[in-house]
């Protein structure tokens, strides 16, 4: 049955731009770019987790509990600490050519992290880059594979696959984790429309993955073989990131103005609640 957004809810307003969404125990993780907070969204309400400097985007956590944080500007890691308070975890200063993006913590405590890899912003020509991989020894190493503007990642397979957004080259790519968490054999398996902008992607319990385009101005079900198999269109809005619940069959979708600008002056942004079936 396709997703039905004419029932969705909002789960949370009055945002800037939120980010970064993660499901864990029971509750809803997100960061508020231009807010500059991490928050979590449980039963009893949200409550505001910590105050990020440079701009909260992509988060994880380690074996121990540990929060991470990126924060963009400061192309760092935060360690978010049980009273809010936060610390350097990573430098990744000298590996990151620009602002530093989403992430994905895996369940040995590396952290795969993205970066814009060329001045977006001044309308620099399009240029690849390669995610960076921050290892619990603090270890920060650059990853072979080239990609474009690495933003959402997801690990699956039990631990030996990556996938990620690339934001600017409109796919979703896998490549292959080794013993050492090294990646290999990046291998294109989404192709998107020029200019739709896949961000923070999200997969379900069998395997597809729901595309949000930050550009398009919906989120898209694909399978790992390219095939489209539901939709929501949400117009008006950049539509930024998702996750989905445990229950598996609800989808929170990040959205915020398409305007950066308006974005950061106005709390317009939200998370909404979308059944899938």
């Amino acid at each position: 049955m396709p997703a039905d957004f004419s029932r969705h809810s909002v789960a949370a307003a009055e945002l800037f731009f939120p980010e970064g969404l993660r499901w864990r125990d029971g509750s809803l993780w997100f960061s508020d770019v231009f807010g500059g907070t991490v928050s979590c969204l449980s039963r009893s309400g949200t409550r505001v987790v910590a105050e990020v400097p440079g701009q909260p985007s992509g988060l994880g956590w380690l074996p121990d509990g540990t929060l991470l944080a990126v924060s963009m500007q400061e192309k760092a890691l935060r360690a978010v600490a049980a009273d809010g308070s936060t610390s350097t975890y990573a430098d990744l200063s000298e590996v990151c050519p620009q602002l530093a993006n989403d992430m994905v913590v895996d369940a040995h405590g590396r952290a795969y992290v993205g970066n814009y890899g060329y001045d977006v912003d001044a309308g620099a020509p399009v240029e690849a880059t390669h995610l960076v991989r921050v290892n619990p020894d603090g270890a920060v190493l650059v990853e072979p594979p080239e990609v474009v503007f690495p933003n959402g990642c997801v690990i699956v397979d039990d631990g030996w696959t990556l996938l990620v957004a690339e934001t600017f080259a409109d796919r979703v790519t896998e490549m292959s984790i080794g013993r050492d968490g090294g990646l290999f054999d990046p291998r294109p398996i989404v192709e998107l429309p020029a200019g739709s902008g896949p961000d923070g992607i999200a997969v379900t319990a069998d395997g597809v993955i729901w595309v949000p385009c930050a550009y398009g101005e919906r989120a898209v079900a694909v399978t790992r073989g390219g095939e489209v198999v539901d939709e929501i269109r949400i117009p008006g809005v950049g539509v930024n990131c998702c996750v989905i619940g445990d229950d598996g069959h609800t989808l929170f979708v990040a959205v915020a103005p398409l305007d950066e600008v308006e974005a950061a002056a106005h709390p317009a942004g939200r998370i909404l609640a979308v059944p899938l079936s």
